[in-house]
């Protein structure tokens, strides 16, 4: 009897951790290039591409709608919290919700954003 219990207490260990590994680093799926337009208070918006890499680095670029080609680029790494990432910047928003083929830019404080202009801080996978 102590035998079985033991074998099904390994096996429940073992499923726990088979379900966790879809997200997060132990899950590579994730990196990639994600885009999107993204709200801004002083131009109709910025197009966002951010790349995530495997090794947890980033490398985002900012161009402003409106003002020509000029790019604003970022690189770094981050560091997971679950399914968020942080990015590891005080220049850029850094924390993002990892979704299958999106990512969800969050708050400063790494809330989900609320309200009107919630579903366009968004960025799609490529």
């Amino acid at each position: 009897m102590k035998k079985k219990l033991i074998i099904l207490i390994s096996l429940t260990v073992l499923l726990g951790f088979i379900s966790c590994g879809t997200t997060g680093s132990a899950n590579p799926e994730w990196a990639g290039v994600y885009t999107g337009l993204i709200p801004a208070a002083s131009t109709s918006g910025i197009d966002v591409e951010m790349t995530l890499n495997s090794d947890n680095t980033y490398r985002v670029i900012y161009r402003y709608a409106d003002r020509g080609n000029q790019e604003f680029v970022f690189i770094g790494d981050f560091k997971w919290n679950g399914s968020v990432i942080t990015l590891n910047t005080k220049e850029i928003p850094p924390h993002y919700k990892v979704e299958k083929d999106f990512l969800i830019q969050l708050d400063l404080e790494g809330k989900t954003i609320s309200g009107a202009l919630a579903n366009n801080y968004i960025l799609k996978k490529q």
